[in-house]
């Protein structure tokens, strides 16, 4: 189904999506399709939120699980535990194999990362900076390979994001990124800029997923402020999006 709701990548079989800000309920800076909880939104604007998102893209929003992130590399299988449960974990990513269960991450501004393997095990994972220079897209991967995953088989695919045309940092910063090739873009007169997606499809590629098998072009969150929350560009108490995929 089509829904401005939310996008999908070509590359993946696997049901999934990444929310947009637009068709929900929510007012002012939560406007308009909040789905998450984290910065004020009243909680019936958030469940509706959440509701009218589950129905386009056709998933039990009850099956829906999330960790508390953190902007690590700790990768949990959602597998055997409640949603409750997983809330109160800590990790940036969720292995799901159980067929119907959905595993997501909520950003606005760090890169959602969605991976399927084609019978029926995916990941959802959250790769801010910090989380793509400890490792968090390299984390999934050997974890699918641990749930039954071939390494061969499997996909990813990059969410909205804040992308190099918008991700001014630090030299502090940019020095983390010093080893992975393509990730600082430095430009006369200005401080550098990371660029996450290449950054995290390079770490991908290295954790043995093929090049053509990683979609790593999305639409970047800054510059779009009709489609996206951006953190970056209004700051806190805003809105976030939900990135997700069912298992099975």
């Amino acid at each position: 189904m089509t829904s401005p709701r939310f996008l999908r990548s070509p590359l993946l079989a696997a049901s999934h999506g990444f929310s947009t800000r637009l068709g929900g309920v929510s007012t002012g800076r939560y406007a308009s399709l909040n789905v998450g909880a984290k910065w004020g939104d009243t909680a019936a604007n958030v469940e509706e939120n959440r509701r009218l998102l589950a129905v386009d893209a056709g998933f039990d929003p009850a099956r829906l699980a999330t960790a508390r992130q953190v902007h690590g590399a700790r990768c949990l299988l959602a597998d055997g535990r409640s949603p409750e449960e997983l809330a109160a974990a800590e990790a940036d990513a969720l292995v799901a194999c159980e067929p119907g269960r959905v595993v997501g991450v909520y950003t606005a501004d760090c890169v959602p990362i969605l991976f399927s393997d084609g019978a029926g095990r995916v990941a959802a994972a959250h790769a801010g900076w910090r989380g793509t220079v400890a490792g968090i897209a390299a984390a999934v991967v050997e974890a699918l390979v641990a749930a039954g995953a071939r390494r061969v088989d499997i996909r990813a695919a990059l969410g909205p994001s804040i992308g190099p045309c918008c991700f001014e940092v630090g030299e502090e910063v940019a020095s983390e990124f010093a080893t992975i090739p393509g990730a600082v873009l430095r430009r006369d007169g200005e401080k550098p800029h990371v660029d996450l997606w290449t950054a995290n499809r390079h770490l991908l590629v290295a954790a043995g997923i093929a090049p053509e098998r990683v979609d790593a072009s999305p639409p970047c969150t800054m510059c779009d402020r009709e489609r996206f929350f951006s953190f970056r560009r209004d700051g806190g108490e805003i809105g976030q999006m939900l990135s997700f995929v069912v298992a099975g």
